[in-house]
């Protein structure tokens, strides 16, 4: 009996996650001007995706959806 019980717990020990969770793309360290900045950069290249006439509907949707009004 004993014997079943320690490998029934060597066995649940190896299901343990040991990694720390993975942390964001967006990590609270970043600065606003390094994260305005690759907010731009990834928007411009999904705007470039975007059809002929939806470029700038792309890149103005995009950058709302990152939080970053637009300016006027």
């Amino acid at each position: 009996m004993k014997m079943a019980v320690l490998v029934v717990a060597l066995l649940l020990a190896g299901c343990v996650n040991t990694r720390p969770p993975p942390t964001s793309d967006r990590d609270s360290t970043t600065s606003g001007a390094a994260s305005y900045s690759r907010d731009t950069t990834d928007c411009e290249r999904e705007a470039a995706l975007a059809g002929a006439g939806d470029k700038a509907q792309a890149f103005a949707k995009c950058m709302r959806a990152r939080d970053h009004a637009p300016k006027r």
